[in-house]
Order: structure tokens, then sequence, then C-alpha cells
């Protein structure tokens, strides 16, 4: 049965509702999130607009994956796979994210499936173009994601922000860049670089010589400072949101007042923090070795160079 044509009434509160949405999933905010899509539901469901309901879904449900809360999210995009066609970008991002969300698990006998069948989107994206740049992306993420995953430790540090800033403030002072990303990338332990490895090896036998060449090499990463370098871009897409995002108190106050205001309020110290305890991350050292980066680098550069690439920035 086709759905019927939106009303006026109902484009008005959508373009309303769906930003609120993206912003709670942007923020983090899960109870929020599920505030918003029930809403949405309300107004597409009584005229059977079901895609645009699971794309509604799709946000719901990765809100609740970067919220910690992975049963949910689990549960919630095999809902999605089982609503739409297998041949849809929803379905694929579904499939993605369901992923995702085992590796978080550390779960790779899970995780197999969904990421073989994630990098053959052969039906899912017709230009060879997008679907190389699609599978290079997917692939970074899925490293990415074994190697934060690896990280995550059941008892968090006390990360105390005036004693993380402070130590930070010393290596800055006292080590170079390099220095400091070979510091990070000693934190790192043999058990999360095998990890990382077998979780590449299942990505590189879906890849193209092209789409390999797109990306970092994992298998080489023993040397320290290229290991701090991958833990750096791994953070990226959480740390990104936290100090780049125009809405956030940091960048409003470094771009009002300048980082000496940013460096007095701690604010890159309680966001990089922040960021780490949502991730299960609570090394104590990391935090203070990813603050002295950023502190290092400036936020302008780091914002430059590191802002993650959206893995459906292709649905048009």
């Amino acid at each position: 049965m086709s759905s019927e044509k939106l009303t006026k009434e109902q484009k008005e509160k959508l373009k309303s509702l769906e930003p609120q949405l993206q912003r709670a999933e942007e923020t983090r905010n899960y109870e929020e999130a599920k505030r918003i899509t029930f809403k949405i539901q309300q107004l597409l469901r009584p005229t059977r607009h079901e895609t645009r309901l699971m794309q509604t879904k799709n946000r719901l449900f990765e809100t609740a994956m970067e919220c910690g809360e992975l049963s949910i999210a689990i549960k919630g995009f095999l809902g999605v796979r089982r609503k739409v066609a297998e041949t849809t970008m929803l379905y694929l991002e579904a499939t993605s994210l369901l992923a995702i969300c085992f590796l978080r698990k550390r779960d790779l006998k899970s995780a197999r499936p969904y990421m073989v069948e994630a990098l053959k989107c052969e039906k899912n994206i017709k230009s060879e173009a997008k679907r190389t740049q699609f599978k290079a992306s997917l692939a970074k993420r899925f490293n990415d994601e074994a190697l934060l995953s690896s990280l995550a430790i059941e008892g968090l540090e006390n990360l105390n922000p005036e004693r993380v800033q402070k130590d930070a403030g010393k290596l800055v002072c006292e080590n170079t860049e390099d220095e400091i990303l070979a510091l990070l990338g000693s934190e790192v332990s043999s058990s999360t670089i095998e990890f990382v490895e077998e979780v590449n090896r299942e990505s590189q036998k879906l890849l193209t010589f092209k789409e390999k060449r797109m990306l970092p090499a994992y298998v080489e990463i023993k040397e320290k400072r290229k290991l701090g370098k991958s833990v750096l871009s791994a953070f990226e897409r959480i740390l990104w949101k936290s100090l780049c995002d125009k809405e956030s108190e940091v960048y409003k106050m470094w771009f009002t007042n300048g980082m000496q205001a940013v460096l007095d309020k701690k604010y890159i110290t309680t966001a990089i923090i922040a960021a780490l305890s949502g991730l299960s991350i609570g090394v104590y050292a990391i935090a203070v070795y990813a603050t002295a980066l950023i502190i290092k680098m400036g936020i302008e550069a780091f914002c430059d160079v590191h802002e993650p690439k959206n893995l459906m920035d292709l649905r048009k």
C-alpha cells in the first residue's frame, strides 16, 4: 500500500522535529531522541511514510549505540533491516551500524557477517566512485572501532580535569608533537593491536586494490608514533563533535575569547574526559596525552585536519 502525500502541517512539524533529532544524536541525548522519535512516528505512521520513519529509527538506534545501549541498538537495527528492502541505503546503514555494535562488544564472530554484507554493497550503491569511497570509509571505521573497543576498561580511573590539564600542559612545554604521539601509542597493548589487525584482515578481503590504498597501513602501526596517530584518528569522530561543533561550549569560548580562556575554563580537558568516559576509556595517561596533543596542535588545526567523514554522507 502506497503512502499518502505529506500535508503542509506534517511538513512543518517535521521541519522542526528532524533537526531536533539530529541535535539529540550529536549531543548523545538518548532520552530526548526517544521523545522526538515518538512524535515523528505519530506523524508518519498514519500516512504510511515508512521509509522516512526508518530513517528516523536509524538515527535513534545510532544514538542508543553512542550512549552505550548496545542491546537496544542491536535489536533496533535488526528491526530496520527486516522492514526495508535489501537494496536500499537504509538497509546498508543499519547493517554497517550493526557490525559496529558487535565490534564495540569485541565480538568479531557476530560482527563478521554484517561487515561482509556491508562491504559487499554493489546492490546498494550503483556508482563505482561512491561505492569505493564508502567502502574505504567503512573499513577505516571498522578499524577505528576495533581500536577504541580494545582500549575500553571495566573500572574507569578518576580523571580529574585539573590534574589532567596540569600534566598535559607540562607535556606540551617539554615534548614535541611526535613525542606525545609516541607516548599515546605506548598505551596500546599488543592484544589491542592483534584485534585491530584481525578486524583489518576481514575488511581487506573485500576491498579492491584501489580501496586498500585509501586506508592507513594498520598492519605497520607497531611504531609507537604511528600507533599514537591511529589512536588520535580513531578518537577524531568523538572529539570533533565536542570541540569543533559551532554550538559546543568549547568552540564558542575559543571563537569569542581565544585559547587561553578555553584553557582557564578547562573546557578542552573536560570535553576530552567526557568523550573518553562515554567510550569507557578511563585510562588517565590517554586523557593526558590526548589533551596535550590538542593543546599542542590548537583547536583550529585539529578541527581542520581531523574532521571525521560521515559514512552516510553518500545518501542524497
